[in-house]
């Protein structure tokens, strides 16, 4: 091999190319995989297609091996399920309607997702009231009752400058969505597997989820609540990549900064759990273990004094 073609691809290898660092690569490579991905569907047929899927989500929702291992040591069953209980009393002593729930999911998508976010929480759900979320799974949305992710960490995202009326818009396109029942965004699924494999490869590229189907139609957990925020008004998280001309003249107070948020907020569809955690407009509530009625009275220390 001459010693320019040897230079040329010394200086790719070592180059800004592999490190995430063009966009321009990353658009080609994943246009590529999109016509590649169309093709082999084209190829296969229903009855294969609905095999391959159906394959590929039970091994994407069993529990990750890791997890089980990383997890301490309860006690006996009996033990264990006396914890789940009491943690489940706190936790309905603390969250309100409207807020967003965060789950440390345990499954092998749980892990991808965490890595593309990079985030611990893995999947979000709508509180209801009495108990019960609101949330979009492949099965569909669904209406469950807490104690499904009791046993996982959870958080709590409480907008807390949401007005009556826009709490009033959240819970009625919430209620619409189980009605109208639209699609788990499975296309999403896909790209999201080959994200995950893409930024093994190219660690520092940036990767979005979402916005690959048609928005109305199709959900995953958090689009479809950042949906229902988002008809109300309220943002989740602005998109700070702004363009040269803006319609925003000043930020001098909290209102320019509203209009800001409101002109340039990521699209629904690319929300993902984590936003919620990192958002300035929902407090992230660490709900109390400790029952936090029965104990107001009483001087609680949970250590030793330090010895004089």
């Amino acid at each position: 091999m001459p010693e320019k073609s040897k230079n040329i691809i010394k200086k790719i290898i070592t180059g800004k190319l592999l490190e995430g660092k063009n966009p321009g690569v990353d658009r080609v490579l994943f246009r590529f995989f999109n016509g590649l991905n169309e093709v082999s569907k084209s190829l296969l047929t229903k009855k294969s297609s609905e095999f391959v899927y159906k394959y590929l989500l039970d091994y994407l929702l069993q529990v990750n091996p890791g997890y089980e291992a990383a997890m301490p040591l309860l006690g006996s069953q009996e033990e264990e399920a006396m914890l789940l209980e009491y943690k489940k009393n706190r936790f309905i002593e603390v969250v309100k309607p409207c807020d967003v729930i965060l789950i440390r999911g345990n499954l092998r998508i749980s892990h991808i997702i965490q890595t593309l976010t990079k985030s611990p929480y893995s999947h979000a759900a709508f509180y209801y009231g009495d108990g019960k979320i609101i949330e979009a799974e492949p099965e569909g949305v669904l209406i469950n009752d807490i104690d499904k992710y009791i046993n996982l960490d959870l958080r709590i995202c409480r907008p807390v400058m949401l007005s009556s009326k826009g709490k009033k818009i959240v819970v009625e396109h919430m209620e619409e969505m189980l009605e109208l029942q639209p699609k788990y965004d499975a296309v999403n699924m896909e790209k999201l597997l080959f994200k995950y494999w893409y930024t093994k490869f190219r660690p520092d590229t940036k990767v979005y989820i979402g916005g690959s189907t048609d928005f109305e139609k199709y959900y995953i957990c958090s689009g479809m609540i950042a949906h229902a925020f988002q008809k109300a008004g309220y943002p989740i998280v602005p998109s700070l990549r702004l363009r040269k001309r803006t319609k925003i003249k000043s930020l001098r107070s909290l209102t320019d900064y509203e209009k800001m948020v409101k002109l340039f907020k990521k699209n629904y569809s690319q929300i993902v759990p984590g936003d919620f955690d990192n958002s300035p407009f929902f407090a992230s509530v660490k709900f109390l273990y400790l029952n936090s009625k029965a104990n107001a009275s009483k001087n609680l220390q949970l250590a030793e004094d330090d010895p004089a």
